[in-house]
């Protein structure tokens, strides 16, 4: 978290930094391989919330490195309370969702953490539109946490995600040609891991 000691107040800072961020060569690079865990942008992170709503994400940060089952009752909290204050379609509401996928992620609950995700994705596009860059990073935010996940997780979740990027123009339809050549990477993986394991048997045979 950065420090606020010189006091510059707590809603400038960017409070979700260092869970990762997304960085323009994302989908020429390799973000998802060399990154455990899902970004969340800079630039999404840094879009204004009121301070005490930051002070809020800040300690739901600081619980989740030690404590995830109270950081998950923090966000809990949060979500209910800026729903109740401006309704889910609010950036401040999707702001903490954004925060419980990813601790849904971080306890390898993937199903549910798929969910989230897919849930704010819909969520900027209805607040911003198919095409504004809230959502094209929130896609990509997506598929990098589909892309870390374990093999049989990440092929058995693909559907769900690939239906709901393929409902969006642009960064959806690249999300999905990209999810689509990681499947068969990992088809291709798993056909060599059998191959080698048929030709281990015969060996020993």
């Amino acid at each position: 978290m950065t420090d606020t000691s010189a006091g510059t107040p707590m809603h400038d800072q960017i409070p979700f930094r260092p869970w990762g961020v997304v960085d323009p060569g994302f989908w020429a690079g390799a973000e998802a391989e060399r990154t455990a865990t899902p970004p969340v942008a800079a630039e999404a992170a840094a879009a204004t919330v009121s301070g005490e709503v930051a002070e809020q994400l800040a300690a739901i940060q600081a619980a989740a490195s030690v404590d995830l089952v109270r950081a998950n009752v923090l966000a809990e909290e949060l979500d209910a309370k800026t729903t109740t204050a401006h309704g889910e379609g609010h950036i401040e509401t999707i702001r903490v969702r954004e925060v419980r996928a990813y601790l849904a992620l971080l306890t390898g609950h993937h199903e549910t953490a798929v969910a989230w995700y897919l849930h704010v994705v819909r969520l900027h596009a209805g607040l911003h539109g198919p095409e504004h860059t809230e959502t094209v990073l929130a896609v990509r935010r997506a598929y990098s946490m589909w892309k870390a996940m374990p093999a049989p997780d990440a092929v058995r979740l693909a559907e769900s995600l690939m239906e709901a990027f393929a409902e969006l123009k642009g960064v959806g339809a690249e999300a999905v040609a990209r999810m689509r050549e990681h499947l068969q990477q990992l088809r291709r993986a798993h056909e060599g891991l059998l191959a080698a394991t048929r030709q281990a048997v015969r060996g020993t045979a």
